[in-house]
């Protein structure tokens, strides 16, 4: 049986406002960890209200991860997210540090626990295309091209 070369995490998820950062600031505290963001909206910056972002009194000294990294306009999903996480994560576990993965999104979670299928790229002609014809001739018209 080969060994698990993957690095060990702590995950802590739950829905927002839930009570995941203080908890995950005091475990790295204790086990002198840092946190990585599982958060879909906590990535961008701006979108302070209603995500629960952490402030800086409230991570307490503790590095956090993944917290404004981009703007509100730019693409952002899972394959990015994972993209950016891995590398942070292993950095974290390879200097011996504890390493919290915390947020609400799950597909996020798992995407970077246990990978993604590539995406396709997307064809932003192809949308634009669309979108006029869903303008021109409706959704219907779009549904019965798909069938």
């Amino acid at each position: 049986m080969s060994e698990d070369k993957r690095p060990k995490v702590i995950v802590i998820a739950g829905r927002t406002a839930s009570g995941k950062t203080a908890r995950a600031v005091d475990l790295a505290r204790s086990l002198s960890g840092e946190i990585v963001n599982a958060d879909s909206m906590q990535v961008y910056r701006g979108m302070d209200i209603g995500t629960a972002k952490p402030t800086h009194k409230e991570q307490r000294g503790i590095p956090h991860h993944l917290l404004d990294v981009v703007n509100p306009d730019e693409d952002f999903n899972a394959a990015i997210y994972r993209r950016m996480a891995l590398p942070i994560v292993t950095e974290i576990c390879s200097t011996g540090k504890t390493c919290l993965v915390v947020g609400g999104t799950g597909l996020y979670i798992r995407g970077l626990i246990g990978g993604l299928m590539d995406s396709p790229p997307s064809d932003p002609e192809l949308r634009e295309r669309l979108r006029m014809e869903c303008e021109i001739h409706g959704t219907a018209k779009l549904h019965e091209k798909l069938e």
